[in-house]
């Protein structure tokens, strides 16, 4: 009886941490979104870091430069945006209601918009920088600031000539 037991036990256990790591649950750690340390990813090409599609040393670190320009350029309009952002996340943890998160974020909208010409350019070269293979794999690494690609239910995104 107890020998039973042991191997009914031991049989979920290896049921359980194969479903585990197949849910992405083996990590620990943050997920979700993409770009930095502690992120789904960590850097250029993190949603397929790993596998055979992952991007060179060389692609990394024109994608970093590109990154780097990119948020220099463009670091008044990002630190608008995360303050925004800070706010909206406070207003929330403070109990406000939906509406005035709402109100929150619609001020950062002007500001992403201004920047989405630029986040697309920023697309468009880091794709050429990729391999079919890579886009296809959805390694395109997103601007510094901006959403992750695929919209917030995830995916691959669109190469930049299919968008619209």
């Amino acid at each position: 009886m107890r020998k039973r037991m042991l191997t009914f036990v031991a049989l979920t256990l290896v049921a359980t941490a194969v479903t585990a790591h197949a849910q992405g649950g083996g990590g620990g750690g943050r997920r979700g979104g993409m770009g930095g340390p502690g992120r789904m990813g960590g850097g250029p090409g993190g949603r397929c870091a790993g596998t055979a599609d992952s991007l060179t040393d060389a692609q990394k670190t024109q994608v970093r430069t590109l990154s780097d320009a990119f948020a220099k350029a463009h670091a008044p309009q990002l630190d608008s945006l995360r303050t925004i952002m800070e706010a909206s996340r406070a207003a929330r943890e403070a109990g406000k209601t939906p509406e005035e998160v709402r109100a929150i974020m619609e001020t950062a909208k002007p500001i992403a918009d201004g920047l989405a010409p630029a986040r697309k350019e920023f697309a468009t070269t880091v794709v050429g920088l990729l391999t079919p293979s890579q886009i296809a794999a959805g390694c395109i690494p997103p601007a510094p600031g901006g959403p992750p690609p695929g919209g917030r239910r995830g995916g691959p995104p669109r190469p930049p000539a299919l968008r619209d």
